[in-house]
């Protein structure tokens, strides 16, 4: 059989699946919450056990963005990131094609703006990451929806090893001469001296971060993500209404309190129990109950999709996440230049709440834009550029590209 390529290109929108692109639009939200920690340097400080201003509700504001969507966000996109990949190998299935060029070269490229995006713009990015978990998951694409999750280990052990050598770059500079540093190059430095900074940076200390943690953390829920979409989870929600209920109320209820107890307390209780064998099963079902949360999230949005009310005032995320890609790429843009010393040199300055609070202002900003945008245009600016490259070049244009652009246009003339 030959290997061609499979058409990936942007659904009609009455083609499209409203529970992903709304799933997708409030991740980033989420995305962004978490990630205003690394971008004003408050996460950094915490680790560095130096004190950061935090304003009137800083405080209580970052413990709630901690125990409710650090780590959470991530995963749900990669839950939906591993559902992209099962959608595109049943296309390729049904034109009896092989998925294996096209899902290549679609993850290559986004390794590419993974890592235009790591070392030129800011190296906490995720991008590059969903890149290299994705081609762990590829073999598996065929297994059914129950076999699917017998995978999980495989990628745990994958990850684990790709870790282990990328673990021996690490600096042995403590969080705080680190956080130094950071202060030096990113708060006070140029775009240059931030840009030479961010590449040591990158090897030594957030990219043996990333490879050690993310990995073991994300890569199961793209194999979850297969398996919902396989299950019909994603794609009809409403017939799976009873276990999506089950779902919530034991992934959301269990997984807040686990992410609510504070793990130093935890740990202290539970050291003082008799038997070690119940201390390690304790420890081992509160840390995978941190990470049901995330579970607990995807099923509640599911269902409240199912009510009229509900789907049309969540419906207003539905554009931002059908142009998830452009609009996380210009969160990183905006906030550096808010908190970077080539911008503002807000980072380690300003408090937490305040920072926060213009996080939920650019995510509004964000909602507002791409609801703007997809009112001219078909797809969003990078999304273009990535089905582009991923065709072979920015000059080929598949036909199908091409009908939705003029479909696009003749609604817009009318």
């Amino acid at each position: 059989m030959s290997a061609n390529v499979v058409s990936q290109d942007p659904a009609a929108r009455g083609e499209r699946l409203l529970q992903l692109d709304v799933l997708r639009g409030l991740s980033l939200f989420g995305v962004l919450l978490v990630n205003i920690g690394y971008f004003c340097g408050a996460d950094s400080a915490r680790a560095a056990g130096v004190a950061y201003p935090l304003g009137d509700f800083g405080g209580l504001a970052g413990d709630l963005v901690r125990v409710l969507l650090e780590n959470k966000a991530a995963a749900l996109l990669s839950i939906l990131f591993g559902a992209g990949l099962a959608i595109q190998a049943d296309r390729a299935s049904d034109k009896g094609r092989s998925r294996w060029p096209f899902a290549l070269r679609r993850s290559a490229v986004l390794a590419l703006l993974g890592s235009v995006h790591t070392f030129l713009l800011w190296n906490v990015d995720i991008l590059l990451d969903y890149a290299l978990i994705s081609l762990m998951v590829l073999p598996f694409l065929r297994l059914s929806a129950g076999r699917v999750l017998w995978a999980i280990p495989v990628v745990l052990l994958v990850s684990a090893v790709i870790a282990g050598p990328m673990l021996a770059l690490a600096t042995d500079l403590s969080p705080a001469q680190t956080y130094s540093l950071s202060l030096q190059h990113y708060g006070q430095g140029g775009w240059l001296d931030a840009l030479q900074y961010r590449w040591w940076e990158t090897l030594h200390v957030i990219g043996p971060m990333r490879l050690a943690n993310r990995f073991v953390i994300l890569a199961p829920f793209f194999i979850v993500g297969v398996a919902a979409w396989k299950a019909g989870w994603l794609s009809a929600p409403d017939a799976h209404r009873r276990r999506l209920r089950q779902v919530f109320v034991l992934c959301f209820g269990f997984g807040l309190v686990a992410n609510a107890v504070p793990q130093e307390a935890l740990h202290a209780w539970v050291n003082q129990l008799a038997l070690q064998p119940l201390r390690v099963l304790i420890k081992a079902t509160f840390l995978f109950a941190k990470f049901a949360l995330t579970l607990g999230y995807a099923a509640g949005i599911l269902l409240l999709l199912q009510r009229s009310r509900w789907r049309v005032w969540l419906g207003v995320f539905a554009p931002l996440g059908r142009m998830a890609l452009t609009q996380y790429l210009l969160q990183s843009l905006v906030c550096t230049w808010i908190f970077y010393g080539f911008g503002l040199g807000q980072y380690g300055r300003m408090p937490l709440d305040l920072a926060l609070a213009l996080g939920v202002l650019l995510f509004a900003l964000q909602v507002i834009s791409s609801r703007w945008w997809l009112a001219r245009f078909s797809i969003g600016p990078v999304e273009w550029l990535w089905r582009r490259l991923s065709y072979g070049g920015i000059r080929q244009r598949p036909p199908e590209l091409a009908a939705a652009a003029a479909e696009a246009g003749q609604a817009r003339s009318r």
